[in-house]
């Protein structure tokens, strides 16, 4: 019996690593069949298509830590098939072998259903009831025909089971899913921005690329550290800090581009002084703003903090006019209680 287990754990912890090496071996056959083309890629994106590398790596990671969760594997067999399927048809133009595409076609798609499945089974790798694995398999046969769209019915699958959990899961759950959804908020509002901002011109397209590129490595890894989960519960923080400071530049942007606008409609000019006094007005009002903003969103978005915050605010403000030891002392105790909820509290005081 020892001996098996121990065949067995040398396999798991083995499987991964080569899985990861057919996946290198897959893609590199596709790049080697692909060279021929016509297609003329940067740096950037050669870059990019090699920053799609982290689901595997993580992957690999996953498999190895907690082999249980099929999160893991999945980042590891979808990138694998994707390879696979692309090389097929490269192979099929190439060599001219139309037998080849239909497989292909297949295997890609196996692959992007396997990618999008880890959101379904994301965090603790399991489908959230019982009949999540029978909707879903129908939902897709049946949209994937009345749609002719595969890849976005399974992307909207794959996210409807993710949302199902933001909202009914317990609070670990819904903090291991902010992570992922934060890298993907604060992606597609920079891209929108650097849309705006610059248009189609080639910075747009540079930015707009690295952008993607961050996406694509910060999505991965901030799953595994949900799943693992490092340092998971500083999360509210970071998302209440987000959802300030996007709120306080979108609020500032607003009244800069106002006062502007206003003053130059004034003054009938639209000289540097106007936005030197636009600039110097942003400048005084963003402390406040955000102090302001920041209370808010913790009342809303971080409500624990913002209640204990209180609690000890509170202590700190009455410690003023006591001077009563035991009156401190209890005080002390229940903030702490209030504050950390333990089990029990109490307080060793040392004899003079």
């Amino acid at each position: 019996m020892g001996a098996g287990v121990s065949v067995k754990a040398k396999f798991i912890a083995i499987l991964p690593w080569a899985l990861l090496i057919l996946a290198i071996v897959a893609w590199g056959m596709a790049i080697w069949f692909d060279r021929g083309s016509d297609e003329v890629t940067g740096p950037l994106d050669k870059l990019w298509a090699l920053s799609f590398f982290a689901f595997p790596t993580v992957g690999v990671f996953l498999a190895r830590r907690i082999p249980a969760n099929a999160v893991g594997w999945l980042f590891i067999i979808g990138p694998l098939l994707v390879g696979a399927g692309v090389a097929l048809q490269e192979m099929a133009e190439t060599l001219d072998f139309p037998g080849l595409v239909t497989p292909s076609e297949i295997i890609f798609d196996a692959g992007l259903l396997a990618l999008f499945s880890s959101l379904t089974l994301f965090p603790d790798g399991r489908y959230s009831r019982s009949w999540w694995p029978w909707a879903h398999a129908v939902a897709i046969i049946v949209f994937s025909v009345l749609a002719g769209s595969f890849i976005t019915v399974i992307l909207v699958l794959g996210l409807l089971p993710l949302v199902y959990r933001l909202i009914k899961g317990s609070p670990l759950v819904r903090r291991q899913i902010a992570g992922p959804i934060l890298v993907l908020v604060l992606g597609v509002v920079s891209l929108i921005v650097v849309s705006l901002a610059f248009g189609d011109t080639t910075p747009a397209q540079t930015l707009t690329t690295l952008i993607t590129m961050i996406i694509t490595i910060g999505v991965p890894v901030s799953i595994a550290v949900a799943i693992t989960r490092f340092r998971l519960y500083e999360i509210d923080r970071l998302v209440s800090r987000t959802v300030t400071y996007l709120l306080v530049v979108g609020l500032l942007a607003a009244v800069f581009i106002g006062v502007v606008a206003a003053a130059g409609s004034l003054l009938q000019t639209d000289s540097d002084l106007v936005i030197a006094a636009s600039t110097l007005a942003v400048a005084a009002l963003f402390n406040p703003l955000r102090q302001r903003v920041q209370t808010w969103v913790d009342r809303r978005f971080n409500r624990s903090r913002y209640d204990a915050q209180k609690v000890m605010d509170g202590f700190t403000g009455s410690l003023r006019d006591q001077v009563d030891p035991v009156g401190v002392i209890q005080g002390w105790v229940a903030v702490v209680s209030d504050t950390m909820q333990p089990a029990s509290a109490g307080v060793w005081v040392r004899e003079r």
